[in-house]
């Protein structure tokens, strides 16, 4: 019988939420701690049981999807670290500065971990978990301690070879994954662009959800590139290369289409711009179905969308029949973008369903050089040894918010459990104010959920039961550590409390965990104004990198002999500079004093960014496109007319106030559709938006800003 829409409809639902790399990744790390513990319960009994599985789930935070060379050095960095400290904190037990010292080097350790970028976060918070464990645990001697370390040490080794394992058996899977989760992001980003066609949507908003949207998509995109271009190219990884490459140049149609955004948003006629909505909402459904297919293993029937496009035509000719025939040749270049897109993303479709056997051969793109270099970490943290480094201030304040911490321990020894507000601490606070405050509310009513669901279930549970939730909580906590961290701080509060349970069932740890947690918020919330830096001080550095990004990208798009490799990589670098602009204003907002007039000017140049982006796409693909359509050489004059222009209007170090919208209509004959006049029409747009940006961004880095 076939299946309802409404059943087909909740099955995709279900589906999208579930096959997600996120939950993959939580079940196998739940998988393989609960190998160890049944191990090592039936080696050595619960306690062993439980200290072995303390070392898998320290060791396991470092279990990041990820090729497997790299997640190799990282657990076992993480194995190496979190096994020390614990051996040091069972040694320090009963003295105080020895213990002080012990919190002091951990706090420097995640300061370091910051210093050198994201990923060695989980390996310096498996550190900090063995330093509570260390004190929540005391060695009754030097014994002791070794022996606890070795149960560690021995837990988290199994760990890491059960791990390595799993990572080797699904690195096809992980490859797909990654792929579907930059696909997911693409029909987001498809369907926040549908709104920009709504003209009862306000343009800030319209565009501020394409932004977001964009930053979330670079970021997934990126995460592919670094799973799916690594590695040596078998005929398995060069499907996924190939595919990730298609959903790239996917994405470069799409965004060529935003070029005439705000003059299409004066077009009168609304059904028209309705049509153009439908055509992206459409396009991510397809997109969303190749990546529910893709995890599924099969593949969709390709929806035929040429209804809608024949609608579309139907609207335009009818704007010329009445009059409009300037807004008829303002609308059809969007129409050929979204053409050219729908046809990529049937492309895709049937590249991704096709034998590995015939995939076609990869174009001449150097893959490694959209890899993250490795920096010289010595080099880097020489580079922030001085106090105004923004991870120096956050190593000095994190450190006295530890040692807060720890004084309150040893100041009522019979009222708190410093691990607890150690780990409150370290998990809250981070360089930046904004983060650390989200963080901070997120920690709160996650862990006042987990104590309220520990106080239900501690009284009627079975000791099975409560190693099966916490095995499930284990798995709960990594899903979600990079998604919603207030999910994992539920999660997390619920495992340990059952832990604790399990260990001494007479005592109620619900009421300790919360003050334990509020004390810690507290100690976060003060000390994040310890030498404070702010995110609007780096603000300046990253506009200047956008700017000098943009102006490499302009060179590389403006060019008719331009290499596609150094296209790629500039427009890659291009927007990875706008992201990373884009998210340091989203945390801006966050931080006082807010300045809500210095934040709208940043909106404005990323608005500007945007769409000077999206110009120079759509001006890469016309030349492709229309390359033959030129005499000889007069192509190549007016792109490097436009790109010296371009060139110097970026290099403007003067403030001066921002042109206004450029004007389409008036400037000559829109109906003209030959070759030279689309050119021409499309560089004028490029040099007007190079002045745009460059007048909002030296308006934000100018001194009296």
């Amino acid at each position: 019988m076939t299946p309802s829409p409404a059943a087909r409809d909740l099955t995709g639902r279900a589906a999208r939420l579930l096959l997600r790399h996120h939950i993959e990744n939580g079940a196998a790390v739940a998988l393989c701690v609960a190998l160890v513990v049944l191990a090592a319960a039936l080696a050595g009994g619960l306690l062993a049981a439980v200290i072995a599985g303390i070392g898998a789930f320290c060791v396991s935070m470092a279990d990041r999807p990820g090729s497997p060379r790299a997640k190799l050095r990282k657990l076992l960095a993480a194995l190496i670290a979190s096994a020390a400290i614990l051996l040091l904190a069972g040694l320090s037990t009963g003295h105080a500065l020895a213990m002080a010292g012990i919190v002091v080097l951990t706090s420097l350790g995640l300061a370091v971990a910051a210093a050198l970028g994201r990923s060695a976060l989980p390996q310096a918070i498996a550190g900090v978990i063995a330093l509570v464990i260390g004190m929540a645990i005391p060695a009754a001697n030097p014994a002791a301690a070794l022996w606890q370390a070795w149960l560690f040490f021995a837990g988290g080794a199994g760990y890491t070879a059960l791990a390595m394992g799993l990572a080797f058996a699904r690195d096809d899977r992980d490859r797909r994954m990654f792929l579907n989760e930059a696909l997911l992001a693409t029909a987001d980003y498809l369907r926040a662009r549908a709104r920009l066609f709504d003209p009862d949507t306000a343009r800030s908003e319209a565009l501020d959800g394409v932004i977001e949207r964009n930053g979330v998509l670079m970021e997934r995109l990126q995460s592919a590139r670094d799973m799916i271009f690594t590695g040596r190219p078998n005929a398995a990884r060069r499907k996924w290369i190939a595919g990730l490459l298609a959903l790239l140049d996917l994405y470069e149609a799409v965004l060529s289409s935003d070029a005439d955004w705000e003059a299409l948003r004066e077009t009168p006629d609304r059904a028209a711009l309705g049509r153009i909505a439908a055509l992206n909402r459409a396009l991510a459904e397809d997109v969303e179905a190749i990546a529910l297919a893709l995890v599924s293993g099969r593949m969709p029937a390709t929806v035929d969308r040429d209804a809608m496009v024949v609608a579309l035509d139907e609207a335009l000719a009818r704007l010329g029949r009445e009059g409009h025939s300037e807004a008829r040749a303002a609308l059809h270049p969007t129409r050929l973008k979204l053409g050219r897109a729908l046809r990529r993303g049937r492309a895709l479709a049937e590249l991704l369903a096709t034998p590995e056997a015939e995939v076609p051969a990869l174009p001449d793109v150097a893959l490694s050089a959209f890899l993250p270099h490795r920096a010289d970490w010595r080099a880097t943290l020489r580079g922030h040894l001085r106090l105004t480094s923004p991870v120096m201030r956050y190593a000095i304040r994190l450190t006295l918010a530890m040692l807060a911490g720890y004084a309150v321990t040893l100041a009522f020894p019979g009222y708190v459990h410093g691990g607890w507000i150690l780990l409150t601490v370290a998990l809250i606070m981070r360089a930046s104010y904004a983060v650390t405050r989200q963080r901070r509310n997120d920690r709160l009513v996650g862990t006042l959920a987990g104590c309220a669901l520990a106080a239900l279930l501690m009284p009627v549970l079975p000791p099975a039961a409560v190693v099966g939730i916490m095995i499930v909580g284990v798995g709960v906590i990594h899903a979600y550590a990079t998604v919603n961290y207030r999910i994992t701080s539920f999660a997390a509060s619920l495992a340990a409390l059952l832990l604790l349970h399990l260990l001494e069932p007479q005592s109620f740890y619900v009421a300790d965990r919360i003050i334990d947690t509020l004390i810690g918020v507290v100690l976060s919330a003060a000390f994040a104004y310890v030498l404070p830096s702010w995110e609007w001080n780096d603000v300046p550095r990253l506009v200047s990198a956008m700017v000098a990004a943009n102006r490499a990208f302009a060179a590389e798009a403006l060019s008719e002999a331009g290499e596609d490799g150094a296209y790629r990589l500039a427009r890659k670098q291009a927007l990875d500079s706008f992201t990373a602009l884009a998210t340091t204003a989203r945390r801006l907002s966050g931080e006082p004093p807010r300045d809500d007039r210095r934040l709208a000017r940043l909106n404005e140049l990323l608005a500007a960014g945007y769409l000077f982006a999206s110009d120079l796409a759509s001006v890469h693909g016309m030349i492709r496109a229309r390359a033959r359509e030129f005499e000889a050489g007069t192509l190549a004059a007016r792109l490097a007319e436009s790109r010296a222009e371009v060139a110097e209007d970026l290099s403007a170090t003067s403030a001066r106030p921002a042109p206004e919208t450029l004007r389409r209509r008036g400037w000559f004959e829109l109906r003209d559709t030959d070759a030279p006049t689309v050119l021409r029409r499309r560089l004028l747009h490029v040099e007007h938006g190079a002045k745009r940006l460059i007048a909002q961004a030296n308006m934000i880095t100018s001194p009296s800003a």
